[in-house]
């Protein structure tokens, strides 16, 4: 099942997120960007329709969000709490303004891959570093590049054998002249 994919999408990194009392779908880890373990916190760039944001500024007194503005966040379901939106935080919690954070103790995960349901603090959502992207990237480019080389090489061969010219099939379509036998030519 590692393999399946739709377009890009591997389905085994596909999560949604669901309230916990009433299943209703919050979001999903598409708009996931990674998670704050002291604060037992999702990242969400966008939440659900399903997600009600209250209009009250509060202002945190006490715990990991002292000194921070932010409005709670609500299953428009059950009216249950399911996180807060940071607006003005310490230096320490920067990071956090203006995400919508779902605490993960209000939350189930239904996984895509194996259809079902575990504790959304049981999931590593920690997202790749952009270095690891690019190499990920980079290497499936070279895996395309050398298959696409092997099938012009095998067109090649077979343009060759049935014309006797021994040219590239890619000169042959622009009318080129290739450069191996031609070396005076600039393409």
């Amino acid at each position: 099942m590692d393999k399946v994919v739709v377009g890009s999408l591997k389905v085994k990194d596909c999560v949604i997120f669901q309230c916990k009392i009433c299943h209703t779908v919050l979001g999903d880890s598409l708009q996931c960007c990674g998670t704050s373990s002291t604060l037992n916190l999702l990242k969400c760039l966008r939440v659900t329709e399903n997600v009600e944001v209250n209009p009250t500024t509060l202002i945190g007194c006490e715990g990991p969000l002292s000194e921070c503005l932010y409005k709670s966040l609500y299953c428009s379901f059950c009216k249950a709490n399911v996180g807060v939106v940071p607006f003005s935080t310490t230096e320490l919690l920067s990071h956090l303004r203006g995400l919508y954070c779902l605490d993960k103790g209000a939350l189930h995960c239904y996984m895509l891959q194996s259809n079902s349901v575990v504790e959304a603090a049981a999931l590593n959502l920690e997202l790749q570093s952009l270095t690891q992207h690019l190499g990920e990237l980079k290497r499936q480019i070279v895996v395309a590049h050398c298959r696409l080389m092997a099938a012009v090489t095998k067109l090649d061969e077979l343009v060759g054998e049935e014309s006797g010219l021994g040219t590239s099939i890619l000169d042959l379509e622009h009318g080129r002249k290739p450069e191996k036998y031609y070396p005076d030519c600039k393409v």
